[in-house]
């Protein structure tokens, strides 16, 4: 596939992801307010923080399947080996079962204790909410290593429908029964689990008919234990890198539970929810881009690989700038969703996490370049660091500063992570994010969400008025997107779009 082909590929996978990406935004967003909202402060920190735990967990069960698949899927099959993608992910599922069984039983048996180091016994039922979650850690996990696989073969549209609309959708439904169906915690966390179930249920079915569809392979296939080592080399690295990166997302919320109290974690979940936004936007991206750059790598196309990188950064700068710029030059539209007691302890860790996220985007999607290029080591080493640094950090900051000495110790964390991967991406690669294009979207976000939004602060501008002026700056944003549209890569947007109106008229048939 040619250099145009790949961004029109990756446009194509990036726009339905983006789609499934803002319905779990909202969803994610809408799950918090929600349990806020119908839930004292005490008991939604405890939820949060066991929902933290089961979602660290679930990290360590996948043992990295998700990156390990879309490192050497992609490359087998560009080079016709599908019947040893197949068996890579064979060798991806079996270790992850057992696992993830072995793990479901300890946190079962260790919840009382597990609980009583989270919240120090002070909501009591956070064992219970513990327990429930342990049944569905393999569920969790054997769902998201076969999406992990469809997304290998270069297919978004299960992950899109099951895990990013589906799955979050259902699990604010849920939760919105329990207004109906009782208050209790332990029905709280059970309605939030169980649509882990159908989930697990269209992966299988989705691979399944991939599998069966896969053209036989024309060479005799590599032995079985010559596979499973090679890809286990490269991802048994990942597991522990991928446990680091999911605890540096979520292990603040236990922390805070834990050094300070469950109310004080709620608070801390709503100030850093909106960061979600922008993630789920900066996956959208590099979901897509992963098996783009894994088959030019494999091909030896370093050229298509750069151009790859570069695009990817830009779109993620796009995406994401918009919700970082506008929490932090105004914070209070973001907190005043929420109850009156998140507002003044929320301001401050907003603005501290909006800066961080804002650094991290624009040093572009550099860890994803050091795993595709092999470097998984480097990888676990940058997230270790990272949460050794969040870790330590949180035990001297929290206790004494609270919700903003979580938030100031996870930025941190998060700065020197995005430093250390890109000085290794440049130094092993000679590859950088930088480009015009990223300046070219750094300065159009700037321009039309910070300059007006600050002036409106400045100015004493009221929430209403603030409001009004975010929808002016949406719309000077997509005007402004437009007319600089060559020079931030979105051109190969604009084509497939184009393309699909001309194709409106007629019959298309939807790949599976």
């Amino acid at each position: 596939m040619s250099g145009s082909g790949d961004l029109a590929s990756m446009a194509r996978g990036g726009t339905l992801n983006l789609v499934g990406a803002a319905v779990t935004g909202i969803s994610q967003f809408g799950l918090v307010l929600l349990v806020a909202t119908l839930h004292s402060a005490e008991l939604s920190g405890a939820f949060f923080a066991a929902t933290s735990v089961f979602i660290i967990l679930g990290a360590l069960c996948e043992l990295g399947c998700d990156v390990g698949l879309l490192r050497w899927v992609p490359g087998h099959l560009a080079l016709g080996r599908t019947r040893d993608a197949a068996r890579c992910v064979d060798a991806a599922l079996v270790p992850v079962a057992a696992v993830s069984l072995l793990c479901a039983a300890a946190l079962f048996a260790a919840a009382p204790a597990v609980a009583g180091a989270v919240d120090g016994g002070q909501t009591g039922q956070t064992a219970s909410m513990l327990r429930v979650l342990a049944l569905f850690l393999p569920v969790a996990a054997a769902a998201n290593v076969l999406l992990a696989a469809t997304r290998a073969h270069g297919r978004m549209r299960p992950t899109v429908l099951v895990e990013r609309i589906g799955r979050p959708v259902a699990q604010i439904g849920g939760v919105a029964l329990t207004l109906f169906l009782g208050d209790d915690p332990t029905l709280l966390t059970l309605m939030w689990a169980l649509p882990y179930l159908p989930a697990l249920a269209g992966a299988a079915w989705w691979y399944g008919g991939m599998r069966r569809a896969s053209p036989p392979q024309a060479e005799p296939a590599a032995p079985l234990r010559a596979l499973a080592a090679e890809y286990w080399r490269f991802t048994a690295l990942r597991a522990l890198a991928r446990v680091c990166q999911t605890a540096l997302q979520r292990a603040d919320i236990v922390m805070v539970a834990a050094l300070a109290s469950p109310r004080d974690a709620a608070v801390y979940t709503v100030a850093s929810r909106f960061v979600v936004f922008g993630q789920l936007g900066t996956q959208a991206v590099q979901q897509v881009m992963q098996p783009v750059v894994s088959r030019r790598l494999a091909l030896g196309d370093r050229a298509g690989a750069h151009e790859t990188f570069t695009v990817a950064t830009v779109w993620t700068v796009l995406l994401t700038w918009p919700v970082y710029v506008t929490t932090a030059t105004a914070a209070a539209l973001y907190l005043s969703l929420f109850a009156e007691e998140y507002h003044a302890a929320g301001l401050v860790p907003v603005l501290v996490l909006s800066l961080a996220m804002m650094f991290a985007t624009a040093a572009g999607p550099v860890d994803t370049m050091l795993l595709m290029s092999g470097r998984s080591g480097l990888s676990l080493l940058n997230t270790a660091a990272a949460l050794v640094i969040d870790v330590a950090l949180g035990l001297v900051l929290i206790p004494n500063f609270g919700v903003t000495g979580a938030a100031v110790n996870w930025a941190v964390s998060i700065v020197v992570r995005n430093v250390l991967s890109f000085a290794q991406v440049r130094a092993s690669t000679g590859m950088t994010p930088l480009s015009p294009g990223l300046a070219w979207a750094v300065g159009a976000t700037a321009l039309s969400f910070g300059a007006p939004l600050l002036a409106l602060r400045a100015a004493g501008a009221p929430l209403p008025l603030l409001y009004a002026g975010l929808a002016a700056c949406a719309a000077v944003y997509v005007i402004l997107l437009w007319k600089i549209r060559e020079r931030v890569s979105l051109t190969a947007l604009s084509a497939l779009l184009r393309r699909r109106a001309r194709r409106a008229a007629s019959p298309v048939v939807e790949e599976v």
